[in-house]
């Protein structure tokens, strides 16, 4: 029976598979690297107004980006935030502020303010971490490293890097025996990294460390879950395509139905 999908996006992979495989072009910059000696000091930026952004929207659905307005050669103004694909601020977004502020302390509400006051005090790409938002800085942080080397030229033209995340399409309900299948896709550099299959089940256990049904399922069909997630995953990252693992139809129908759509949700 063929299973209505839809996505949720989430940050997190169980099984890795690693290798390279791209279909995206390569941008200026990489939201990892944010460690460098060669950011503009301050005093030395030219005067004017900078924007940076990265080039796709992270694994949650938002897109970082940052500008900065520069007088006397030094930065006056900051404004580093997130945006929906539909414009939406995430300091607008209450039900996100809600959402974090319980699981970490704090909502963007109050850390984008932290973040950009800090750039102005620190007149540099490199300011310190906010408790609670340490991914937020450090896409902060990328975004003006690459904005300040520009500032530093007084190049005012648009600044754009590449988005390193993972993308996860999970299946919207539970199949009969209570799993739900997901496929997470990594990109580093512009390039897919990793494809991960995985099934939870409402206590979000997964089937591929779950002993006993990888046992049955070896002895029935001659591939646990463990070794047909892998192979999927190896395989869509050598070739790009989806190969039906002997004795694991199911799953790989289920891998075919929501790798697309993982890749598609990075808009």
């Amino acid at each position: 029976m063929k299973k209505v999908l839809t996505l949720t996006i989430v940050a997190a992979m169980s099984i890795s598979v690693l290798a390279g495989c791209s279909k995206a072009a390569p941008a200026a910059n990489n939201n990892t690297n944010t460690n460098s000696n060669t950011t503009a000091a301050a005093g030395n930026l030219k005067d004017g107004k900078y924007s940076a952004a990265f080039d796709h929207i992270d694994g949650k659905g938002w897109k970082p980006f940052l500008e900065i307005e520069v007088k006397g050669g030094k930065i006056e103004k900051a404004n580093f935030n997130y945006k929906s694909p539909d414009g939406k601020l995430k300091t607008d977004d209450a039900n996100y502020e809600k959402s974090m502020k319980a699981k970490n302390g704090l909502g963007p509400v109050e850390y984008v303010p932290k973040i950009n006051e800090a750039f102005v005090k620190k007149q540099a790409a490199e300011i310190d971490t906010v408790t609670g938002a340490t991914h937020s800085v450090e896409n902060a942080k990328a975004l003006a490293k690459a904005l300040l080397e520009k500032a530093a030229k007084g190049d005012t033209s648009e600044t754009v890097i590449q988005m390193n995340d993972t993308y996860t399409a999970t299946a919207k309900d539970f199949d009969e025996r209570g799993w739900k299948p997901q496929v997470s896709v990594t990109y580093k550099d512009g390039k897919i990294t990793s494809v991960v299959y995985e099934e939870l089940n409402k206590e979000g256990k997964k089937k591929t460390e779950d002993t006993q049904y990888n046992t049955q399922m070896k002895a029935a069909s001659k591939v646990s879950m463990k070794e047909a997630a892998e192979t999927l995953g190896k395989k869509y990252l050598e070739t790009g395509k989806v190969d039906t693992v002997a004795g694991a139809t199911t799953t790989s129908k289920n891998f075919a139905d929501l790798v697309q759509k993982a890749i598609d949700s990075r808009k």
